[in-house]
């Protein structure tokens, strides 16, 4: 029996709808609905039929989410208010609508979405629609309820995050400065506690997190003492996660802020160290970093002389560039400093030894050379994600299936793919009763490959039975991200052997480049051969500089068969950029290490002689 069509399914659904059947047209078109990957004017057609028939069955809420979708806000809001317990929904509408304009008309319906969600005793959503509002006193109200919330007790990174969208609320008007700075204080006191704990378990990616807060809260507050804290510390863990770029780019962004301030002291400092990081992983910035901190330094010196500060300072700043430019051999700048510093109104002694130095250097001249600098797509200004009002929704929502799905649906920036997936997640979520599967839950969430998914997966592996927790395993393959891994982990512990599995499973399919860390932990970790084998496959698809190191220590440090298995992986590797370190390598090894890195770079294995295979 051949399968039936689309087309066929469309027609026979209308036509169910056109003879007053809805129940009967519901489940033709919610089959068609499953089908994400249908052309454009065949889903809209399928979902104006769907809105008919839910109309018509009176499903207010399968009617809302349709029109919300379709970004029918008004029409949306209408419905919504309809349904029992709509309060959320219709303050939904009306956050999103106001998102959508460009008009000066936003503030009333941010107003609008935050009393609703106020009735529906949602005061993070509240106080974030108050502030986008203007309203800064309500926000402030609905903060110091989620401040106040039994749920936030023993949570202190939730906590940090309420006090610092307090402190930034009251910063807004003059007259609570002082009640805002106080409260900003005890969110930096907070994440810089949580950030240590997060580190000593081995959550670098949740202690980034509160870093890149502090950043933020520097940004805000002027204070450059809370921006290095933050830029520093999130240099450091990427540096520790091996994302060398990442590192550079933060490197890159907090050079730039240095300078806008000023702080060419701190700005000159930065350049060295990224110098001094880009030699020591082989990337070619090194002395592009090195040039820019002698010019620095030079900056700081005259900024010195314009405001009197003490010659010492410009003496000591000046030495510090021909510093920099003496590691580049740029010796006519080095004359020139050094003629600078002979001018300077020191000690006759000294401007005579500093003068005797520059004529030392008359003859020579600068090595010619490119500096090739860090392309500039990585130097450009960086939009960072608003982690204290996001980590505050997911908190709140708590894993709610529908209510993240529904967000993904409404929001553009997410494929149309993706958000008609959780489209058809939230319908059918609708419809469900006691019995529906959780592992269907389990897989939808896994393909919307969104960060919200996340939050609800865990809850359903904490809850779930074996096959739930499989399935929520099956589901993390789909879902990109390092906190993924942390759940895996889990499950790769798990006592059902269905569950490790699809684990494991997962580990094959999560070989993006910011797996690493977690990948290598897990290995580290592992005593089970299985799981080593699932990492080292992962790492070796992973095609990165760091995977193929990491393979190589694995080569000559492991006894078989993990040894054997890493050089199976790197034989496949085929990153030119590795057989340099490979050879390297090669030169300080011995017996069958030596063996596999040559049968790796592809140089003959001697073979032993009679005699020595007699013995």
């Amino acid at each position: 029996m051949l399968p039936i069509s689309h087309g066929e399914l469309f027609a026979e659904a209308t036509a169910h709808l056109h003879d007053g059947r809805p129940a009967a047209a519901e489940p033709l078109l919610s089959q068609l609905l499953s089908q994400a990957n249908a052309p454009p004017p065949n889903y809209l057609a399928w979902i104006e039929a769907s809105l008919e028939c839910y109309r018509r069955l009176g499903k207010s809420r399968h009617a809302g989410y349709l029109l919300l979708f379709l970004g029918r806000f008004a029409e949306a809001r209408t419905v919504f208010a309809t349904a029992e317990n709509g309060h959320f929904e219709v303050a939904r509408c009306f956050d999103l609508e106001a998102y959508r304009r460009t008009s000066s008309d936003r503030a009333p319906l941010w107003v609008q979405a935050a009393r609703g969600y106020r009735e529906a005793h949602r005061p993070v959503h509240a106080a974030l629609a108050f502030a986008a509002a203007g309203a800064h006193s309500e926000a402030r109200r609905s903060w110091r309820e989620v401040l106040q919330h039994p749920a936030l007790r023993g949570r202190p990174y939730e906590q940090a995050l309420t006090l610092f969208n307090l402190g930034r609320c009251h910063l807004e008007e003059l007259e609570s400065l002082d009640d805002g700075r106080r409260h900003l204080v005890r969110a930096q006191q907070l994440l810089e506690e949580v950030a240590h704990d997060f580190e000593a378990r081995g959550e670098r990616e949740r202690a980034y997190d509160c870093f890149a807060i502090l950043l933020q809260l520097g940004k805000e507050s002027g204070s450059f003492e809370n921006l290095a804290e933050g830029y520093l510390n999130c240099i450091r863990i990427f540096k520790q996660d091996h994302l060398k770029y990442y590192a550079l780019q933060y490197y890159e962004d907090f050079l730039r802020l240095a300078l806008e301030r000023e702080e060419f002291h701190a700005a000159a400092s930065i350049c060295r160290e990224a110098a001094d990081y880009a030699q020591r992983v082989g990337l070619p910035f090194d002395r592009n970093y090195l040039t820019r901190a002698g010019e620095i330094w030079s900056r700081a010196a005259e900024a010195n002389e314009r405001s009197g500060g003490p010659i010492e300072l410009t003496e000591n700043a000046l030495l510090a560039a021909v510093e920099s430019l003496n590691s580049l051999g740029d010796f006519v700048r080095i004359r020139d400093t050094y003629q600078q510093l002979s001018r300077l109104p020191l000690l006759e002694k000294r401007r005579q030894r500093y003068r005797t130095i520059a004529a030392r250097y008359a003859s020579l001249s600068s090595p010619p050379g490119e500096l090739p600098a860090l392309p500039e797509q990585l130097r450009q200004r960086h939009a960072y994600p608003a982690i204290w009002e996001l980590d505050l929704v997911e908190w709140e929502l708590d894993g709610d299936c529908v209510l993240v799905a529904s967000a993904i649906l409404a929001n553009e920036r997410y494929a149309d793919l993706i958000r008609r997936r959780a489209l058809y997640l939230v319908l059918r979520q609708l419809d469900a009763n006691q019995e529906q599967p959780l592992t269907e839950q389990a897989l939808a969430l896994g393909e919307l490959q969104a960060y919200p998914a996340l939050r609800p997966l865990e809850r359903l592996f904490e809850t779930g039975k074996a096959p739930v927790r499989r399935s929520v395993m099956l589901a993390l393959g789909h879902l990109y991200f390092k906190r993924s891994l942390r759940l895996v982990n889990r499950g790769l512990g798990d006592e059902a052997p269905e569950v490790q599995e699809a684990a494991l499973a997962a580990v094959r399919k999560l070989f993006f480049p910011h797996a690493f860390d977690p990948l290598t932990r897990i290995f580290r970790e592992a005593t089970d051969l299985r799981v080593k084998t699932a990492v080292l496959e992962s790492l070796g698809r992973m095609r990165t500089l760091e995977a193929g190191e990491f393979l190589i220590e694995v080569l000559r440090l492991e006894p078989d068969p993990i040894g054997r298995i890493a050089q199976r992986q790197l034989l496949q590797f085929g990153l030119p950029e590795l057989l340099p370190i490979a050879r390297q390598h090669l030169e300080l090894a011995v017996g069958i290490t030596a063996d596999r890195l040559r049968e790796i770079l592809g140089i003959p294995v001697p073979v032993p002689s009679p005699s020595t295979r007699a013995e």
